[in-house]
C-alpha cells in the first residue's frame, strides 16, 4: 500500500512541477567572465595508444560565465538541491537531466517532515548531489566554489552535507572547508531539510568532470601551503587500490600486484586516510599508479616531478584524471584496459594487459629517473 501512495504522490508532485514556471526570484550577486578554451596535454605515452583514443582524451574544454545567486525563504536537501512551492532552483542540481528526480513528493518536505531552520543569517551551499561523499567531487568541484564564494562572502556559514543522522561530515569535507577559511558549519542530513530566509550559492567553475585550472592551482597551492609546507624529496612508488564494495575492480589485480611489488609499489587504500596523511603520502610519491576512480584526485597533491599512470578504460572512461594532470602541469600516462560488463559502462569492474601495463609503467619510471638525475 505504501508503495502504491507513494507512486502516485510522486507522479502528482511531478506533474504539478512540471507545469509550473522556471524559477523567478533569484538575485545574481557577483558574475566570472568565462575564458578562452584550452587543449588538455595528451598523454605522455601517446606514441603507444590509438589516435581515436588520444582524440577522445584530448577534446577542447570550454567554458562559460559562472555567478553567485541569492535566494530568498528557500528550502535546501542535504546534498544541495534548492526548491520552494513545488520549484528547482536548477544551478542546484548537477545537471539539468537529473532535475525529475527531484520532482517528487521530495518537494512536499517543504511541509512536513523533520526542518532546520536557519532565520537571520545567510548560509551558503557550495555541493551538489555529486560532492556529498566523493573526494573528486568535492575537492575539484566544489572547492572552487568556495574561493568565488569567498571572494565575496568570505567566512561565511556554509551548509555541509552528512550522508545519515549516524555518520558525521566527511573529513575530507570539513578539514578542506576549515582550510579555505570556512569555520562556521551546518551539518544537515538525509532526514533534514533546511528553511533558510537567504540562501548564497555559488554556480559549478566548470562543467563537472572539467576543471578551470587557475581555480585547481589556488586550491592545490592554498591546501599544500596548510597541509605541507615543507619540501620534501620524492620517493615512493604507490599502487592506489580500490576499497571492496567499490565498482571498477581490477580482476587481475593479484597478477599486477606481484609484479608491482617487484618495482618497489606500495599498495594504499586512500580511503583509510585522512586528508592530512593523503597529501603528505603525495608529496613522497615520485609514480602514482590507479585504476581510474576518485582516489586518483590525490595527483592533485604531487610534486612536479611525479609521474602518474592511469588504468583506463578504454570504452567508458571519462577523462578527467587526465584534464586533471594537465591543469597542474604533470606526465600522465594512459593504460588503456576493458570492462567486462558493458552494461555497467563506466562502473564495470576491468582487466588490463599485463604486457602494456608493464611497458606504460617502465616508461613512467623511467621518465622520473631522467627528470631527477
Amino acid at each position: 500500500m505504501y508503495k502504491l501512495i507513494k507512486y502516485v504522490g510522486d507522479a502528482l508532485v511531478n506533474r504539478i512541477a512540471r507545469a509550473l514556471p522556471e524559477w523567478q526570484g533569484a538575485v545574481v550577486e557577483a558574475t566570472f567572465p568565462a575564458r578562452a578554451a584550452y587543449r588538455p596535454s595528451p598523454p605522455a605515452n601517446e606514441a603507444m595508444l590509438t589516435r581515436a583514443l588520444v582524440a577522445r582524451l584530448t577534446v577542447p574544454v570550454h567554458f562559460q560565465p559562472y555567478h553567485i545567486y541569492s535566494l530568498r525563504n528557500v528550502h535546501v536537501t542535504w546534498d544541495g538541491a534548492v526548491f520552494n512551492n513545488f520549484r528547482l532552483f536548477e544551478p542546484s542540481i548537477v545537471r539539468r537531466r537529473f532535475l525529475s528526480r527531484f520532482q517528487d513528493t521530495l518537494l512536499l518536505r517543504q511541509w512536513v517532515g523533520e526542518k532546520v531552520k536557519v532565520s537571520g543569517t545567510e548560509i551558503a551551499v557550495c555541493h551538489n548531489q555529486w560532492s556529498t561523499e566523493n573526494y573528486y567531487h568535492w575537492l575539484i568541484d566544489s572547492l572552487p566554489r568556495l574561493l568565488a564564494l569567498r571572494s565575496r562572502y568570505p567566512g561565511m556559514k556554509l551548509l555541509l552535507p552528512r550522508v545519515s543522522a549516524l555518520h558525521p561530515v566527511p573529513e575530507f569535507i570539513s578539514t578542506s572547508a576549515r582550510l579555505l577559511g570556512f569555520t562556521d558549519h551546518l551539518p544537515l542530513n538525509p532526514r533534514q531539510i533546511l528553511s533558510a530566509q537567504t540562501v548564497i550559492l555559488p554556480d559549478l567553475t566548470a562543467t563537472s568532470l572539467t576543471q578551470r585550472p587557475e581555480l585547481v592551482r589556488q586550491v592545490r597551492d592554498e591546501l599544500l601551503a596548510a597541509l605541507c609546507p615543507e619540501p620534501v624529496r620524492p620517493f615512493r612508488r604507490v599502487y592506489a587500490a580500490r576499497a571492496a564494495g567499490f565498482p571498477r575492480n581490477l580482476l587481475n589485480e593479484p597478477e599486477v600486484e606481484e609484479w608491482l611489488q617487484q618495482e618497489g609499489f606500495e599498495k594504499v587504500y586512500f580511503e583509510h586516510l585522512s586528508l592530512q596523511e593523503q597529501a603528505s603520502l603525495m608529496r613522497e610519491t615520485e609514480v602514482l599508479l590507479a585504476v581510474h576512480g576518485a582516489n586518483m584526485t590525490n595527483l592533485l597533491f604531487l610534486p612536479a616531478t611525479a609521474r602518474v599512470v592511469e588504468i583506463h578504460n578504454k570504452e567508458y572512461s571519462d577523462p578527467c584524471y587526465l584534464r586533471l594532470a594537465s591543469c597542474i602541469g604533470l606526465k600522465f600516462y594512459v593504460c588503456p584496459c576493458v570492462g567486462v560488463d558493458a552494461r555497467l559502462r563506466n562502473q564495470s569492474d576491468v582487466l588490463v594487459d599485463i604486457g602494456l601495463l608493464q611497458r606504460v609503467t617502465l616508461l613512467a619510471l623511467s621518465s622520473t629517473r631522467e627528470m631527477l638525475a
